[in-house]
């Protein structure tokens, strides 16, 4: 088949072997790190300062939890398909169908790519100038830090869980030590008692943090199809069941002591730059866009069937270097809405296919007679975008956060269309 031809070092377009598998407690590492990334840290700082801690945890908790259970559905269909979440989709969607889909996934990770190398490398500049009086331009921060990104992310899975075991138990020591020195500060009832300042709403802080999370599920197979079973995927869901809210507070809590946003100023309000430096800017930074790019690579290898995996994870690593030069986190929020608009009907769709349409196998002998298009699944995801879209702009309210809205939508009008109409 045209399909195994084509297959390489790490399984972008073809079954993961059982000799190839690990467990479910690497994974999870792989996954904490993930969670462990500048963005989130300076969400949690936002919204913390919006809401308030006992109104920001309701959020983090209730997200993290949404979350978990869509990625503990998704992880085990990866582990089962043993198929990247990219070649999943291509049985939802058609062969050709599936373009428009990864396109959109692609241009997401690269985002997430840029914008985490761009504040990485302007909190690399800041904390030179500001400890030891160096200045440092940031486009060579930049440059530098993708670099050393991409020498991690385009040799496979198995060189990004590599580093990820070595860096994240510094990471989560790192994580609790920050929480304890904050506490030790300001006791927590003292936290509790700040209130927020009402910069963004409930509604606004559910959808920001979904945003920063909406690609978990669809993304979780490319990491689970090297699960050795089902409880090896559901073990894999702890790294983000654990670790996102703990990096969601660690941004929060400091911040509503400190009154900061900025992750060097509120590592230098709690006397911990340094450390945090290298710990959070350096290894986190690292950590992270790596993963980013990982699955760039793996979204475009699907797109571009010809050219080799690695040379397509160069080619996307210096698209977001050069993004990240010319400032796109200017469209952070921006960025954030996008996100919620275009993917939680994937996240449906797939579930609902895997659930009430595949007889829940996807088979790599099948994938050459799949149609070019699904009309159905396309049909299915364009209302649920567009619900998203009016939602977001407040023209019609369902559930008040337009990830639900889109997402059942999406899932109710593909089933039924699957199940009544011909």
């Amino acid at each position: 088949m045209q399909l195994q031809e084509q297959e390489d070092h790490d399984y972008t377009r073809t079954r993961v072997p059982e000799n190839k598998t690990v467990s479910g407690f690497k994974i999870a590492t792989v996954l904490a790190s993930i969670s462990l990334t500048l963005p989130v840290f300076y969400l949690g700082s936002q919204v913390s300062l919006s809401l308030g801690l006992a109104k920001a945890s309701s959020v983090f908790m209730g997200v993290s939890f949404v979350l978990s259970l869509l990625c503990i559905v998704t992880g085990i269909i990866g582990n089962r398909a043993r198929l990247s979440a990219y070649m999943l989709l291509h049985y939802s969607f058609g062969k050709k169908g599936v373009m428009v889909i990864n396109a959109l996934i692609a241009i997401s990770l690269l985002g997430w790519y840029a914008v985490t190398l761009e504040v990485f490398g302007v909190a690399i500049t800041d904390s030179l100038q500001s400890i030891f009086n160096v200045h440092f331009p940031t486009w060579a921060a930049i440059i530098i830090g993708s670099a050393l990104m991409t020498s991690t992310a385009v040799f496979g899975f198995k060189s990004v869980e590599r580093f990820s075991i070595i860096v994240i138990p510094i990471k989560l020591i790192f994580v609790f030590f920050v929480l304890y020195v904050t506490t030790q500060q300001s006791s927590l009832t003292t936290i509790l008692s700040i209130p927020g300042n009402g910069s963004m709403s409930m509604r606004e802080c559910i959808s920001a943090i979904m945003g920063t999370s909406i690609l978990a599920p669809i993304l979780m197979p490319d990491c689970t199809r090297f699960a050795r079973k089902d409880k090896d995927s559901i073990i894999a869901v702890l790294g983000i069941i654990i670790g996102f809210p703990l990096v969601l507070f660690a941004g929060g809590i400091p911040s509503l002591v400190t009154g900061e946003v900025d992750i060097m100023k509120i590592m230098t309000g709690i006397g911990l730059t340094i450390p945090a430096l290298i710990i959070i800017i350096f290894l986190g930074a690292w950590t992270t866009n790596s993963v980013n790019l990982y699955d760039t690579q793996l979204t475009i290898s699907t797109l571009f069937t010809k050219t080799k995996a690695i040379k397509l994870g160069i080619i996307a690593s210096a698209t977001g270097t050069v993004l990240a030069l010319l400032g796109v986190t200017t469209y952070f929020i921006s960025f954030l809405d996008f996100s919620n608009i275009f993917f939680p009907p994937v996240s449906a769709i797939f579930i609902a296919h895997y659930a009430f349409v595949s007889d829940r196998k996807f088979d790599i002998a099948d994938f050459d007679k799949l149609p070019n298009f699904d009309y159905t699944a396309i049909f299915s995801w364009f209302i649920g975008s567009m619900v998203a879209l009016l939602a977001n702009y407040h023209f019609i309210t369902i559930t008040t956060v337009s990830f639900f809205d889109s997402f059942f939508v999406g899932f109710i009008i593909y089933v039924l269309l699957k199940k009544y109409w011909k």
